[in-house]
């Protein structure tokens, strides 16, 4: 599904790790939920590698969402 600038809509699976990670590094500034997700992305990453074939939608939106530079 796009949205009105053409980008595409995250999964509700992406969407929902998103509001997981912002939930979780509330308090504790937004750099730390940003490190966070960036982390986890990293271990999809690497566990997808070591699997045949492509990564699941979903891992390779997260992947480009904690990839882009983020405000601190």
């Amino acid at each position: 599904m796009a949205t009105k600038r053409g980008k595409r809509a995250p999964s509700p699976k992406t969407a929902e790790i998103v509001r997981l990670v912002e939930a979780l590094s509330t308090g504790v500034g937004s750099h730390d939920g940003v490190v966070l997700g960036r982390g986890i992305a990293g271990l999809l990453r690497e566990a997808y590698r070591a699997k045949p074939g492509k990564a699941p939608a979903w891992v390779r939106e997260l992947i480009a969402y904690y990839g882009r530079k983020r405000a601190p």
